[in-house]
């Protein structure tokens, strides 16, 4: 049975399924979790899904960064294995058209061999082109059976810092292929990788801001051509 490699998914970028991923919009996020917010820390949510062994997850976290800048980070998906926890592959394999691509990874699975899968990113802009969103869906994997996510970068006011930056509101639902996924440590541990990726992207996009312009100058670039601008 391959169940770590199906936690492990979970708590990647990855994945798509028959399950809708609706999250509550950063405007609803109540003043105390704002707060939270505010001071450089997570707000995490699950919410029990019918016929899913597995909660709905949703994290929302402040970056240092312009929801432009985070979202071409975030898009730059051949880097993601450079700082993503447990992947030792990310790579484009297939262009579908500007905004629509499918990415294959390998994700490290200790003992029971490595999990590869393919997933469908597309890149959409909202609220007047002021946010970015990331919606992605499994093409194939060696477990899991579906999955579904997204990944949100809306305008925020950091009002402790009295700073403009971004609100990174990311969802993810996953369908794993094993009865066994249902027990608690595993749900627990696929639940704190959730968090985990989240806490690496804004690490992520927050180095280069500060230490590699170049890179991300470059990843803005790409991004803006996706939209033809």
């Amino acid at each position: 049975m391959r169940w770590p490699g199906l936690v492990l998914l979970l708590c990647s970028v990855m994945a798509e399924v028959p399950y809708k991923t609706s999250q509550p919009r950063a405007d609803e996020l109540s003043a105390a979790q704002r707060d939270v917010i505010d001071r450089g820390a997570q707000i995490f949510i699950t919410k029990h899904v019918e016929g899913s062994p597995w909660p709905r997850a949703s994290v929302y976290q402040y970056v240092d960064a312009t929801p432009e800048e985070a979202a071409a980070v975030f898009s730059d998906f051949d880097r993601h294995a450079t700082y993503m926890p447990g992947l030792e592959k990310s790579r484009i394999v297939r262009v579908i058209d500007r905004r629509t691509v499918e990415v294959y990874y390998v994700l490290r699975v200790p003992i029971v061999g490595d999990e590869h899968y393919t997933v469908r990113d597309r890149l959409s802009r909202h609220d007047g082109d002021a946010s970015y969103m990331v919606e992605w869906t499994l093409v194939k994997a060696s477990s899991t059976k579906a999955a579904t996510g997204s990944a949100r970068f809306v305008p925020y006011t950091n009002q402790l810092l009295s700073k403009n930056g971004t609100l990174i509101a990311y969802v993810n639902l996953a369908s794993p292929g094993s009865r066994i996924a249902g027990i608690g440590f595993i749900k627990n541990r696929a639940l704190a990788r959730v968090r985990e990726t989240v806490s690496s992207l804004v690490q992520r996009i927050e180095a280069e801001r500060r230490a590699e312009p170049a890179v991300l100058a470059k990843q803005v670039e790409t991004l803006r051509a996706r939209f033809g601008s």
